[in-house]
């Protein structure tokens, strides 16, 4: 065996550190890479090597129990919270898990009052009353909060809640008062994005001059009714079916994305504007400018009823259209499309395409009159997509005749939808840099 010598011996330690780039990185950068990931796999980061070592202790926590493979049990979050020095960045214990193993609101409660979690950002609490104090608790930093499956109790400090760094609240099926809402709301000066899933109010106002987002699903018996009343940073403003809601716009200026408007759902107000779900039922003068795209769910189409959404909203970009039953009217030939198409519809999205007669004449009669269509989906129903298939489709929509030179066509399969209806619906409310009708077409 050769005798290494000590050039040799450096020239192999510069080769192995620059074959392992992530650890040269300074601690701070990989004490973050460490508390993004979930709670296993950050603890487990300390077996790679001595650098590593002490990352974990060191970085943010990262608490996710699930009870299942890819978080952890609630056994050993005690043992986590009382060995780690903190801060904890993230706390999730999730709605809908009950096992043998999970926490007594006792033993959650005591998780929550840790000295780890004196500076958390995100917070997940499901499962029992979620009391003020835990509000207060945490409100010099929490920035992200989702409550569910909990009761929040009214009581003398509802008043004065503050969440001076709160950009994202969701509530899924949580039992609230409307006063305590609005506190709750009034508190949060810098929120902007706000889901309400299947929560108790009847009447719920909104003035803020932060909001971006708002997403809604009503399961009440009653009708709630939600009033936007003053939003001049609202993006997007999301419905997600359920029981019969009114819902009413008074001033949302940069209002840019807007759905699902269902078969008579929700009742929908633009100042003297009128929608019934998919249906136009008084216009007027004015029309709703600033949204550029739309979504359509579970809809029966005929060709009126379209060129009055249209006229409605002159400037989409894109509309998604998800087809329940369309009219047998002949949609290309009908007498008034000259100039009502003459809009900017960029981007078509059929979902539960059949490729029947039907379908095939709503297709046409886009395809046909979109002057600046660029791409057109076509999700069919099912997974049997073939070349012959789509070969006779082509044939039959005449997309040779197309109104737009240079449309791209495109057959698919729906996607698989991944994790909880309550994840996805997050992700399409808070996170404002996407598509929200793109990623999840459910």
């Amino acid at each position: 065996m050769g005798v290494v010598t000590r050039a040799k011996r450096r020239r192999l330690e510069k080769e192995e550190r620059l074959a392992d780039r992530i650890s040269s990185l300074p601690d701070g950068v990989l004490g973050d890479i460490v508390s993004l990931l979930p709670t296993k796999d950050g603890a487990r980061t300390q077996v790679l090597s001595s650098r590593w070592r002490h990352l974990w202790r060191s970085a943010p926590l990262n608490l996710d129990f699930h009870g299942d493979p890819i978080g952890i049990h609630a056994r050993d979050i005690s043992s986590i919270l009382s060995s780690h020095p903190g801060p904890c960045r993230r706390i999730a214990m999730p709605y809908g898990y009950l096992d043998y193993d999970y926490p007594t609101t006792a033993t959650r409660y005591g998780w929550l009052r840790s000295p780890a979690l004196d500076k958390l950002q995100e917070l997940q609490f499901g499962n029992g009353p979620l009391l003020p104090w835990v509000v207060h608790r945490f409100s010099p930093t929490l920035c992200v909060a989702r409550f569910s499956g909990c009761r929040i109790p009214d009581g003398n400090d509802a008043s004065p809640l503050q969440l001076p760094f709160l950009k994202q609240l969701s509530l899924i099926d949580v039992g609230i008062s409307e006063s305590f809402l609005h506190a709750l709301l009034t508190g949060c000066p810098v929120l902007e994005s706000l889901m309400l899933l299947h929560s108790g109010f009847h009447r719920l106002q909104i003035v803020s001059s932060t909001l971006r987002s708002i997403g809604v699903v009503n399961s009440c018996y009653f009708r709630k009714q939600l009033v936007i009343k003053a939003a001049p940073c609202l993006e997007r403003l999301l419905y997600f079916g359920g029981t019969e809601m009114n819902i009413s716009v008074i001033y949302a200026p940069r209002l840019a994305i807007l759905g699902k408007l269902f078969n008579g759902r929700p009742r929908l107000q633009f100042g003297a504007m009128v929608f019934q779900g998919s249906t136009v039922v008084r216009m007027s003068g004015a029309v709703v400018s600033g949204v550029k795209i739309l979504a359509l769910h579970d809809v029966q189409l005929c060709p009126d009823a379209v060129i009055n959404l249209l006229q409605c909203f002159p400037h989409l970009q894109k509309l998604y259209i998800e087809v329940s039953e369309v009219s047998g009217e002949d949609w290309c030939t009908y007498r008034k499309l000259t100039s009502t198409l003459d809009t900017d519809v960029r981007k078509i999205v059929l979902r539960n395409y059949r490729g029947n007669r039907p379908h095939i004449n709503l297709a046409r009669f886009f395809v046909s009159n979109a002057r600046v269509l660029e791409l057109m989906r076509f999700e069919k129903e099912g997974t049997n997509i073939t070349t012959k298939w789509i070969e006779r489709q082509q044939r039959l929509l005449q997309i040779k005749k197309s109104a737009s030179r240079g449309v791209q066509f495109d057959f698919v399969s729906p996607n698989i939808l991944i994790g909880s209806f309550e994840d996805r619906r997050a992700e399409q409310v808070h996170d404002l840099s996407a598509d929200p009708f793109d990623r999840f077409p459910d």
